[in-house]
């Protein structure tokens, strides 16, 4: 299994090894490899990679609970770079990847050929007081017993019942949290990440000159269609596509990404 360390942490990364052009790909909240390998096949022309962020998926360590953060993370995603002697890629996520993404872009401009965000989940501040309450209630309930339990308590919750009468993949996307084996002892990032943002002012946006690619779906108060839109009119020239909704249909879901992203990619 491919691992690296930076910053005392073992760093799992996926890398096919492709021989075009690099693309690092970066899962969300609660995600690993597996979400973004999932969606994006290997493609000719793509040499794809991507990372288990600190406190997810092969990468259980994270180091203290306020380095879960878009800034944190980014760093983490540039070592990764150094390490596999990348010095320009494209790269883009999903959620909190679309954040990481941006944050990175923002700051390694000279870096980045190609940015890619699908379903933004941020704007320029934390996120909505309902989702931060969502995710941090399952930290809340991990607490003091076991995670079936707790998964159990999080189901009659309030703030539960009220995100899956919103959105049924909400729902599921939130209690699918408590499969990962380490919930209970990285559950520090559902507090920390949904009260952090990938930057402050979105004037800043204006200055990513790179090709930009915006996707964004209907039917998802975690990722809202609207936060889609606002960064489509800040980055100059950026691509918007509106995908399939999950709650629709996670298979068109998936199929409209992975088009629209390979698209994109392949443009000259």
């Amino acid at each position: 299994m491919p691992y690296f360390t930076y910053d005392h942490i073992r760093f799992y990364y996926e890398d096919d090894g492709g021989d075009g052009e690099p693309f690092i790909f970066l899962h969300g909240l609660g995600g690993d490899v597996n979400q973004t390998f999932g969606l994006m096949k290997q493609t000719d022309h793509i040499r794809r990679i991507s990372i288990d962020f600190r406190g997810h998926g092969k990468t259980v360590a994270f180091g203290h609970a306020d380095d879960f953060s878009f800034k944190q993370f980014a760093e983490d995603v540039m070592a990764l770079t150094k390490y596999l002697h990348i010095s320009q890629f494209s790269i883009g996520g999903i959620s909190t990847g679309a954040g990481v993404s941006l944050h990175l872009a923002l700051r390694y401009p000279d870096s980045v050929k190609k940015l890619i965000l699908s379903r933004p989940a941020w704007e320029d501040k934390p996120q909505e007081k309902l989702v931060r309450e969502a995710f941090a209630k399952i930290h809340d309930v991990l607490q003091d017993t076991d995670t079936l339990t707790a998964q159990n308590r999080y189901e009659n919750s309030e703030i539960y019942k009220t995100m899956s009468s919103l959105s049924s993949y909400a729902g599921e996307s939130l209690l699918g949290q408590f499969k990962y084996p380490y919930v209970k002892e990285t559950s520090m990032k559902f507090v920390k990440l949904p009260m952090d943002c990938p930057n402050t002012d979105r004037e800043a946006w204006k200055n990513l000159k790179l090709p930009t690619l915006i996707l964004a779906s209907q039917l998802d108060p975690i990722h809202p269609y609207a936060y889609g839109l606002l960064l489509s009119e800040y980055i100059p020239n950026a691509q918007f596509i509106e995908i399939t909704s999950k709650t629709l249909s996670n298979e068109q879901h998936n199929h409209d990404s992975y088009k629209a992203i390979d698209s994109f990619l392949n443009e000259r």
